[in-house]
């Protein structure tokens, strides 16, 4: 039977590269990301080593919430370092500060637009991270070294002007020297510069206040005796680790953050080769029935049911290993191409050499072979159902297996599972697996539904051909003539629109949501916030008062972000801070419990809770909350009202801005919003806080209403290009499956293509019946994926209706989706078309 399942494969080669390819391409975008992200991850690790090389011990405030520190105000202060100095073993000591900040060239243009920038203080050897590469480290006050990925990517050197924007003063120094981070020239496309200690505390409004402090030991001390003895020495606010220790959980704690791009990334590799499976399932149950002789004349000779199983299960797992290894193989090559396609979108993340685990080589080979083999199984088992007889006559049909009676009633409770799933994974925990799972049996069961619908579906999408006569007569009848064969066929370009569709409907109800919350509730004139909102950073404070110095500006309003941990209940809900004497008078909310009262009573001890939270924990109004903020202060609050805000600026607690800065540690603000005085334009208010904002706080920008809603809308855009760039590989994959049935088609249409010639059609009319018949075949997968796609849109989107999504269908897009799939389709006939125009008409009819 070896020699026959390597025959069969030997014979049919082009069926054999298009089944290997389809297998190839999912595998290639699952090692993709591994290499990618764990090559990414290597470099990050190297470089928090080379960081810390020269750290015998690391102090850093503590992260008081079990997450990243979000408190803005650090515990560590001169005293505290003098404290460490105090240390015995203590040989050297140093403090530093690493903080976000804002880059900008001497034209005003800002700076790494796509990712953040920091300050650095420069710090003592044997202590700082950076290396000089041309020029020297700042000395004084007006002198900056700058990173050398930023400065070749803006053509800066030495001697040039650079502005540079924090949470503190704006200052502009000239540019002394280029730098590199740990030998690394870039560090996932952020920028920085190095400033002397008191300007960097200046600049990030870190007064008296550090982010680290680096000790050094006296020789024979080791890094674990001195880290214990600091740790003596120390309050609990802050952690005390050995350099090695504190590298460890810089390299963790950024592959834990950098964790989403990879399920992200794995998201489309197993779409990929979900839909590849369809492809490799109906070549494979194209080629058993046109195998059916073979077979036949095996069992005549005597071959068992389980050798012939063994025969085409063989050849799926030869396939899949095959795809598995190219697929393997290519995805180091695809690695790169990644790097570059998230670096389009601003993500230039460090990749030095290329890693290749272990994991990488067994989950790829793994997961490709049994794809392969599961979805070559059903096809194998319908082999073994040859009887003899079919060796001695053509068209012998394949009877179906006991349990085939049942295919319907199965297929109707697999629907209903996925459905069922998909809402309890809208509804409870473990969402994102609940919904995959649902989404799978969901695709399964109208695949396998969908070839009831074909005749219908080929019949009124042939109207776009069948008035070319002949061709598109044929074409449909084509089409019609094996539902089954089309329908997965198409199912595997419906998988690919229907995601796309799915993307694009969630897409438009994003941005019409955004719309919709800020008519309802924003009720001033402008907003004020980071330029680059993207990256979370926020506004210094001091720009409320001088906000409210510009004239026609009646109320400015400032927000702040927080988070924190409120006793007996799991999780660190988000906490906005704001102003209650000014924010009813810019903004707007639903009050479940409470009223505009409930904001300007908050006080330093009140809080406005969400309505969800209140109701999932029993909240109300009087009810007391204990409270743990980021700074590690205990606070008992009241709830002096519940809201519901559609647009999402209230955090699940609300509380009083002051209280938001002295106990939660927040320093900047999030947003500010402005109210003008009445009579007042936009045109006389505006271009004044644009010059303040130039001048004193360029990191931040002011938009109307109508811009600010413009500008969210290019967020979600941004978004949307990427999801679309990396569905185009399941597209692809699906566009192989039409080309791979058209040609087992035409292969099996041989004597019937000849009789057509024979009778007069041209190479010319063969060719447009070919092209027709993908056209409807990728149109029937084309509206299929819309229906589903925009279904599961409906359903996955309708428990947001009363947090104030809007369902938006983009029609206009759809229609630009169905007109690509066309001629998409008209292209992936290309190859068939001329195989089958090629034929030889006398060979053809002679064909046994």
């Amino acid at each position: 039977m070896a020699r026959v399942l390597w025959r069969g494969i030997v014979a049919r080669k082009v069926r054999v590269l298009l089944t290997v390819i389809a297998i190839t391409l999912g595998v290639t975008l699952m090692a993709g990301t591994y290499v990618l992200t764990d090559t990414i991850n290597a470099s990050f690790a190297g470089i928090f080593k080379v960081a810390n090389q020269g750290n015998a011990v690391v102090v850093t405030p503590h992260a008081v919430l079990g997450t990243n520190n979000q408190a803005q105000t650090s515990p560590i202060t001169d005293a505290m370092l003098a404290r460490v100095r105090a240390v015995p073993g203590v040989q050297k000591a140093a403090t530093g500060i690493f903080q976000l900040g804002v880059l900008f060239d001497a034209s005003g243009k800002r700076l790494n637009t796509r990712a953040p920038s920091f300050v650095s203080a420069l710090e003592p050897a044997p202590f700082e991270s950076f290396d000089v590469l041309r020029g020297k480290f700042p000395s004084r006050p007006g002198t900056l070294a700058l990173d050398q990925a930023t400065s070749d990517r803006y053509h800066l050197r030495v001697g040039d002007v650079l502005k540079v924007a924090g949470s503190g003063a704006t200052v502009q120094d000239r540019i002394v020297g280029i730098v590199t981070f740990a030998g690394a020239v870039s560090f996932g496309g952020a920028g920085a510069v190095v400033m002397t200690p008191p300007e960097a505390q200046q600049v990030t409004g870190e007064a008296g206040r550090f982010d680290e402090i680096d000790v050094a030991a006296t020789p024979g001390v080791t890094p674990s005796q001195l880290a214990a003895r600091i740790r003596a020495a120390l309050p609990r606010r802050v952690d005390v680790r050995t350099g090695t220790q504190q590298a460890a959980k810089s390299s963790s704690d950024l592959a834990s953050n950098l964790g989403f791009l990879q399920t992200f990334l794995l998201v489309f590799a197993y779409v990929a080769l979900f839909v590849g499976a369809f492809i490799i399932f109906n070549t494979f149950s194209i080629t058993v029935a046109q195998r059916a002789r073979e077979f036949g004349l095996l069992r005549t000779l005597g071959a068992s049911r389980r050798q012939v199983l063994g025969s085409v299960v063989g050849e799926s797992l030869l396939l899949g290993v095959t795809g598995s290894l190219l697929g393997l193989g290519l995805g180091l090559v695809a690695a790169p191409g990644l790097d570059q396609l998230l670096k389009s979108f601003g993500a230039d993340l460090p990749d030095r050499g290329t890693v290749l685990e272990t994991r990488t080589v067994i989950v790829s080979v793994l997961v490709g072979t049994l794809v392969t083999l599961v979805a070559g199984l059903a096809p194998a088992l319908r082999a073994t159902r040859v009887p003899p007889v079919a060796a001695l006559r053509e068209g012998v049909e394949i009877e179906g297996g006991r349990l085939s009676r049942y295919a319907l009633p199965v297929t109707f409770v697999a629907l209903a599972a996925g459905i069922a799933l998909i809402v309890s994974g809208l509804i409870g925990a473990s969402g994102a697996l609940l919904l995959g799972i649902g989404a799978l049996l969901v695709f399964v069961a109208v695949a396998a539904l969908s070839p009831r619908f074909v005749p219908a579906l080929a019949g009124w999408l042939s109207v776009l051909v069948v008035w070319r006569g002949i061709t598109g007569r044929l074409a449909r009848d084509n089409a019609q003539r094996q539902p089954g064969r089309t329908a997965v066929t198409a199912a595997a370009l419906m998988i690919g629109l229907a995601l796309v569709t799915f993307v694009s409907v969630v897409a438009a109800g994003t941005k019409a949501s955004i719309d919709r919350a800020v008519d309802a509730s924003f009720a001033g004139n402008l907003i004020v916030q980071n330029s680059q909102t993207a990256s979370n950073q926020g506004i210094p404070a001091a720009l409320v008062p001088a906000l409210g110095r510009v004239p026609g500006v009646r109320t400015v309003a400032p927000v702040s972000f927080s988070e924190a941990h409120v006793t007996n209940v799991s999780g660190t809900p988000a906490v906005t801070g704001i102003d209650p004497a000014s924010f009813n008078a810019v903004y707007k909310v639903t009050w479940n419990s409470g009223s505009a009262r409930s904001v300007t009573d908050l006080g330093s001890t009140g809080v406005v809770l969400t309505q969800r939270y209140a109701s999932d924990n029993n909240f109300r109004i009087g009810s007391r909350l204990g409270v743990l903020t980021p700074t590690g202060t205990k606070l008992h609050l009241v709830v002096t009202g519940i809201a519901t805000d559609n647009a999402r600026l209230l955090g699940t607690l609300t509380v009083n801005r002051s209280l938001a800065q002295s106990a939660f540690g927040q320093r900047d603000d999030a947003v500010d919003f402005l109210a003008f005085a009445p009579g007042v334009t936009n045109a006389q208010v505006q271009p004044v806080v644009n010059r303040l904002l130039r001048t004193r706080f360029p990191q931040a920008e002011s938009q109307t209403a109508a811009q600010f809603k413009k500008s969210q809308a290019q967020q979600v855009n941004t978004l949307l290009g990427l999801i679309y760039a990396l569905l185009t590989l399941a597209v692809v994959v699906s566009l192989f499956g039409i080309v791979n049935t058209l040609i087992l088609s035409i292969y099996e249409r041989t004597r019937e293509l000849g009789m057509l010639r024979a009778v007069g059609t041209s190479r010319r009319q063969v060719r447009q019946m070919i092209r027709y018949e993908s056209l409807i075949t990728a149109l029937i997968g084309a509206v299929i994926g819309l229906v589903v796609g925009i279904l599961f849109a409906v359903v996955i989107t309708r428990p947001l209706a009363s947090s104030g999504f809007v369902l938006s269908i983009p029609v206009g897009t759809l229609v630009s989706l169905v007109v690509l799939a066309g001629l998409a389709g008209v292209a992936a006939a290309a190859l068939p078309a001329r195989r089958a125009a090629r034929l030889n008409v006398l060979e053809a009819i002679a064909l046994q």
